[in-house]
């Protein structure tokens, strides 16, 4: 329903990006002291990027009676993080002090988004007559 609304769709591909830059995180912390592990991090999301539709993928069916599920299209870019600044002996480049800042970072923007998207639900509501 919100997808329509180019502002609701906006906050709601903010929100999916963080999440998933959430997790690649994580997993960069997770994997601190996995020999030869490099950080990784999601590509950054352009604005354009947030306000193109996705397409939707379908599998092919060769029967009409077969079911056609949705395929999800890959939505963000995983790559590794060059940081030649420090690197432990074994290998690792996984400086928990960054990603402990790069994951303050990622709360304080989901927290905007979240924020954001719920104020302009507010508005829509008090526009159409049913805020309070």
């Amino acid at each position: 329903m919100f997808e329509d609304l180019t502002l609701f769709a906006m906050a709601q591909k903010s929100m999916d990006w963080l999440s998933k830059r959430q997790e690649v995180l994580s997993e960069n912390v997770a994997n601190a002291n996995t020999t030869g592990y490099q950080a990784k991090d999601l590509a950054p999301i352009s604005f354009k990027h947030m306000l193109e539709k996705d397409v939707a993928v379908r599998a092919a069916t060769t029967n009409p009676m077969h079911v056609s599920p949705e395929v999800e299209p890959v939505k963000f870019e995983t790559v590794t993080e060059r940081s030649p600044d420090e690197s432990k002996p074994n290998g690792n480049s996984v400086l928990i002090e960054e990603q402990m800042q790069k994951i303050g970072e990622v709360k304080g923007s989901y927290e905007l988004a979240a924020n954001l998207f719920t104020k302009h639900l507010t508005m829509l509501k008090t526009a159409i007559g049913k805020g309070s």
